[in-house]
C-alpha cells in the first residue's frame, strides 16, 4: 500500500511540476530534466507515468479542462432566464480563475499547441461548445447581441486572460467591487436589451 500512494505522490509532484513550468516558460521552453529537478524525483521517474513530454502535458491538459468543465457546468440554472445564466456563467469563470490561475494561463498558452492530441482538443471543444450553447440560447430569446456565439464567447472570456495574468505575476487581488463591475460590464456588452 505504502508502494502505491508513494507512485501516486510522485505522479501528482510531476503533475504539478509540470503545471508550473509549463505556465511560466510554455511547452517548448520546459525540458523533461527541469520538471523531475522541479518535482524532485529521478529523471527516467517521469517517463515510468509518461511515454514523452507530449504525452504529459496532454494528460494534464485534459485534466484541467474536465475540472474547468466540472466548474462551470456544476449547478448550472437551466431553464433560468439568460441573465441569471450569465451570473452563473461567470461567476463560475472568474471563481475558477481565481482558484486556479495557473492552470487557466496554463490552458490559455497550450490550447492551440499542435502538440495536443484529439482528447485535449476534444476537452476544450466541450467546454467552448457548452458556453457557446448558453450564448445561442440566450440569443434565441432575444437576450443577447445578434453575433457569432464563439465572438461572444470572446467578449467574455478575452478579458480573464490578461486579468489572470495579473492575479499570478503581481500578485493581484481583484475586489467584489471589481469583480461585479467587470460582470456587469461584460452583460452589457452582449446583451441585447
Amino acid at each position: 500500500m505504502a508502494e502505491t500512494i508513494k507512485k501516486v505522490n510522485k505522479k501528482e509532484a510531476i503533475l504539478k511540476a509540470a503545471l508550473q513550468l509549463f505556465s511560466q516558460r510554455s511547452f517548448y521552453g520546459t525540458t523533461m530534466p527541469d520538471i523531475s529537478t522541479l518535482a524532485d524525483v529521478g529523471a527516467g521517474t517521469i517517463y515510468r507515468y509518461f511515454t514523452s513530454k507530449e504525452a504529459l502535458v496532454n494528460a494534464l491538459f485534459f485534466r484541467i479542462m474536465t475540472e474547468f468543465d466540472q466548474r462551470l457546468e456544476s449547478d448550472f440554472p437551466n431553464g433560468m432566464d439568460t441573465r441569471i445564466q450569465f451570473h452563473h456563467l461567470f461567476q463560475s469563470l472568474w471563481g475558477y480563475v481565481v482558484d486556479n490561475t495557473q492552470a487557466f494561463v496554463f490552458i490559455n498558452l497550450h490550447d492551440e499547441g499542435k502538440y495536443l492530441d484529439e482528447r485535449s482538443h476534444a476537452s476544450f471543444d466541450k467546454l467552448w461548445n457548452f458556453i457557446t450553447t448558453i450564448i445561442d440560447k440566450g440569443q434565441q430569446r432575444g437576450d443577447v447581441v445578434d453575433l457569432d456565439p464563439k465572438s461572444i464567447v470572446s467578449l467574455v472570456y478575452g478579458p480573464l486572460i490578461p486579468i489572470s495574468k495579473l492575479l499570478i505575476n503581481h500578485k493581484y487581488t481583484a475586489s467584489k467591487d471589481f469583480v461585479y463591475a467587470l460582470e456587469e460590464a461584460t452583460w452589457r456588452a452582449v446583451s441585447s436589451k
